[in-house]
């Protein structure tokens, strides 16, 4: 590795704990540093919007996809074994990323808007 490769990797390192992540997701995400890129542009996407109901929602592990829903209908699903643990997993509304997590941890939000609205509803009703 050279000394280039090794500064962008510091800087990698560096952005992902001024984003306040774990050593754990830190060491993970370090790893892509071409996902990475993706997540400094998607975090500064506004949240989406209270009400927003995506026609087609996938659900990424380790960067590839293995749910597809169109109009709440299932329209693909790869096969996994019940016990693999994806590094990461990305949600995605409507061809935009939504959510990403690593483990139990957020680096990306963008769907709180919709869960903070669907609950204040069942409040309501």
């Amino acid at each position: 590795m050279n000394q280039r490769q090794t500064l962008q990797m510091q800087d990698v390192q560096a952005l992902l704990h001024e984003w306040g992540l774990s050593e754990q997701t830190i060491a993970v995400l370090a790893k892509e540093p071409e996902i990475v890129t993706d997540l400094i542009r998607v975090r500064h996407l506004p949240p989406l919007p209270p009400g927003y109901v995506p026609t087609i929602v996938e659900v990424l592990f380790d960067d590839m996809t293995y749910v597809r829903s169109e109009n709440g209908q299932l329209t693909y699903a790869r096969h996994c074994t019940p016990d693999y643990q994806p590094p990461f997993v990305e949600y995605r509304f409507d061809g935009e990323t939504a959510i990403f997590q690593v483990g139990g941890e957020y680096v990306v939000n963008r769907a709180e808007g919709i869960a903070q609205a669907v609950a204040l509803q069942g409040l309501l009703h």
